[in-house]
């Protein structure tokens, strides 16, 4: 790896970007954090201070105009983020985007030719995939380790911590508790699987007075032949955040593992017996932060990538109309 350091710019200064974007940035040994955009210049100079950035800015333009940038994490409402990257696009710098990448299929596809017509690569915050251990369970089912997996299960909860602020707006926030957490599980099963949904159905739930869901279980049947469940909520106190994987020879078994910021445990259970090792998630953001600072510097595209994102936003898309119309909803190839 080139001992270049990335230069990182955010846009958002919310609670994730304050509590884990910036300080992973400033935590990897290749980035470093040069400027920060809120529409509140207080808010961003305070952010600035607290995180070591450069530059405190209320404008999106002056940031992309800086050539110290060389990449954008964007951290931003949803309904904004499609917009966003294509600018940043337009200005060349790479993109690293919260996800969802976009509210519709039409919008995340146009982010990825964006980036691919300017030359800049395009990633998506699924951190899952780095919490420990996960690497290595998708190279076990890819090689046949546990043999097919027959059913997968994920559950997610962050407590009762119901959303707030614009993640209550439909209008920005697209989906509730599906796009800030349930997108995580989907992503991750994809990875662990090595395949695509093709089939899937949901039920939700509201909190009263909500107009999104704050509660979800979906069902979804890959390519692989596997069905998996998932559960997402951000009702319930006392919820589960554990990975299950099934197999007709074996099984994986994360406990505490599907949420960031855990201590848990991976169990691998084969024909030769069960091995148990401790696992966490507590680097997670520093490790996707840095993973596609590599991407960037050896010029290839990072994982998660943008088609990644395409692919979530698809994905929820299908569940969005499964749930509004209570039917099986059949995804594309």
């Amino acid at each position: 790896m080139s001992s270049r350091r990335l230069g990182w710019g955010i846009v958002g200064s919310g609670r994730i970007a304050g509590s884990q974007i910036a300080p992973a940035i400033t935590a990897s040994p290749n980035g470093r954090l040069v400027s920060v955009v809120s529409r509140d210049r207080a808010r961003a100079e305070e952010f600035a201070q607290a995180h070591g950035a450069a530059n405190a800015l209320d404008d999106y333009a002056k940031m992309l105009a800086d050539p110290a940038v060389d990449a954008v994490y964007i951290a931003t409402p949803n309904a904004l983020h499609a917009d966003q990257v294509i600018a940043a696009a337009h200005a060349g710098k790479h993109v690293l985007c919260d996800k969802p990448l976009a509210l519709t299929v039409a919008d995340a596809r146009r982010c990825v030719e964006e980036c691919r017509v300017a030359g800049v690569r395009l990633g998506i915050t699924f951190q899952t995939r780095y919490h420990d251990g996960l690497a290595e369970a998708a190279k076990m089912v890819r090689d046949g380790g546990i043999g097919k997996v027959v059913v997968a299960e994920v559950t997610m909860s962050g407590g009762r911590n119901l959303p707030k602020g614009w993640r209550t707006d439909p209008g920005l926030a697209g989906l509730g508790t599906l796009n800030n957490i349930g997108v995580h599980a989907f992503d991750v099963l994809r990875y662990l699987l090595g395949s695509e949904v093709t089939e899937v159905v949901a039920m939700t739930d509201s909190e009263p007075g909500y107009r999104i869901d704050t509660t979800a279980l979906v069902l979804l049947r890959f390519g692989s032949g596997t069905i998996a469940y998932v559960h997402v909520n951000q009702s319930a106190p006392h919820a589960r955040d554990d990975i299950v994987l099934y197999g007709s020879e074996g099984r994986v078994l994360g406990a505490n593992l599907s949420r960031p910021e855990r201590d848990g445990t991976l169990t691998f259970t084969t024909a030769e017996g069960e091995r148990s090792m401790a696992a966490g998630s507590r680097d997670a953001y520093r490790r996707v932060i840095e993973a596609f600072a590599n991407a960037v510097i050896e010029g290839r595209d990072p994982s998660p990538s943008g088609e990644d994102g395409v692919r979530s936003v698809e994905l929820t898309t299908a569940i969005a109309e499964a749930i509004r119309e209570r039917r099986v909803v059949a995804l594309p190839g």
